[in-house]
């Protein structure tokens, strides 16, 4: 389903589709974020998001979701993966869909703060990146669709 988005993107993803209700939530991710993170005050982290318990509200809210599994070797590699999750939640027309981000946001060079393109990071949302059992070079993000 994804196939054509990212061959347009230039990446190398595999998607699988998920259920929500058995995504890991933990607040020391969000601690992750808070602490050591680059990213930390970007408006698709901390604290720029709801806390944690309106994070576990959220992601029970949904039945389904896609986890994309993306290969990155640097800084374009995220972003494009970030623009990627953009489109594929635009594809779906769906009205709850909500991408996450690899990582803080990086889609604009400039940030000029909240805008309609930031999404939050996994971390951001709670959610412990450690569960997926990723390989040197590799980030996640979640799509929610439903």
């Amino acid at each position: 389903m994804f196939e054509d988005l990212a061959e347009k993107y230039g990446l190398r993803v595999e998607a699988e589709e998920i259920d929500p209700a058995n995504l890991r939530l933990d607040l020391r991710a969000r601690w992750k974020c808070m602490f050591g993170c680059k990213s930390y005050g970007k408006p698709s982290c901390p604290p720029n998001v709801p806390e944690y318990e309106e994070c576990v509200r959220f992601v029970k809210a949904y039945t389904k979701a896609v986890l994309f599994r993306f290969r990155v070797e640097g800084i374009e590699d995220v972003r494009r993966a970030q623009e990627f999750m953009l489109e594929a939640e635009m594809s779906l027309k769906k009205p709850y869909a909500l991408a996450t981000f690899p990582g803080g946001c990086m889609i604009c060079d400039k940030c000029n703060g909240r805008c309609e393109k930031v999404r939050p990071s996994l971390s951001a949302l709670c959610i412990d990146a450690s569960q997926f059992d990723l390989d040197d070079g590799q980030m996640v993000a979640v799509l929610f669709v439903e």
